[in-house]
């Protein structure tokens, strides 16, 4: 008897109490899919967060009524060029800074008549160990008002955020996992109380407990798959419309969700890991009672 046919003694099609397991199975795969997505993603941005703040200063100069900035981040920007180990100093001015900002206060005209401080980002060399808090000391020396800001407590919070919400998406995995497993011992054992009588006449005419489990656990591999399947497919399609969602939100406000390689094979994997956990666990249940029946 091979996997996709059916099962010729039981008839274990006719079960009217397995009949919405697809369903079910959907469902979890479905948000099983979701947390593993959730997992890969925010894999992704973390190390996109830190490739992007790695190497990456700024310099911010408060806004002081009555003095020149312009000529302090000057004077700050020349400074800095001394340095071994930094590689580019770029003041920004009032009009780039507003831009950088016209996502979250709104339009840029508006933003420039607030008392902005003044941008310097720097570049460090790959490679290079710049002291940062002897840097930052001199340069406040040098410029009064210049803080020299590392992007480091943003990103340590950020990144304890984003393991704190991976551990919650693998706890979901997990307890989606042991609900699916409960789920099949209910539905396996409940098959065997409604085929009882088949099976001890199966057994009288000399059917091997083997020849009996394999059956049961085609059938219910079989329905798993059916319904993973489109679970998986669902997943995938609700990925791409927070993408797509994300995508016409304003920019730096979310990213949109992202798998790399290893994220979609282990997406893949999820059906495949479905069927052979359920059919590891329905052999598990029946070889079990068909020995207690012995």
């Amino acid at each position: 008897m091979s996997f996709l046919g059916k099962s010729p003694e039981l008839q274990l099609e006719k079960d009217a109490s397995s009949r919405y397991l697809p369903i079910v199975i959907a469902a979890m795969v479905f948000l099983a899919s979701l947390a593993l997505i959730g997992l890969f993603s925010l894999h992704s941005a973390v190390q996109s967060w830190s490739s992007a703040v790695s190497g990456n200063l700024t310099v911010e100069i408060a806004y002081e009524d009555g003095v020149d900035l312009d000529k302090k981040m000057a004077k700050a920007a020349k400074f800095l060029k001394k340095f071994p180990g930094i590689e580019e100093v770029n003041p920004l001015s009032i009009d780039e800074a507003a831009r950088l900002l016209e996502p979250y206060l709104g339009r840029a005209d508006i933003i420039k008549q607030l008392p902005l401080p003044r941008l310097i980002e720097v570049t460090i060399s790959e490679g290079s160990s710049v002291d940062l808090l002897a840097t930052a000391k001199k340069l406040s020396t040098e410029v009064p008002g210049a803080i020299l800001n590392t992007h480091r407590p943003w990103l340590d919070k950020m990144i304890l955020l984003a393991r704190s919400v991976q551990f919650l998406a693998a706890a979901i995995m997990l307890l989606v996992g042991v609900v699916t497993v409960i789920i099949i011992v209910f539905a396996a054992r409940t098959g065997m109380v409604m085929h009882q009588a088949i099976i001890e006449v199966l057994h009288l005419i000399g059917a091997r407990d083997n020849y009996i489990a394999q059956q049961f656990q085609n059938y219910f591999a079989r329905l798993c798959l059916i319904g993973a399947i489109p679970g998986s497919v669902i997943a995938i399609l609700t990925m791409q419309l927070l993408s797509l969602l994300a995508g016409r939100l304003e920019a730096g406000l979310i990213s949109a969700p992202t798998l790399i390689l290893e994220g979609w094979i282990a997406l893949a994997m999820v059906p495949i890991l479905v069927v052979l956990l359920t059919t590891v666990t329905v052999r598990w249940i029946v070889m079990g009672s068909l020995k207690r029946m012995m």
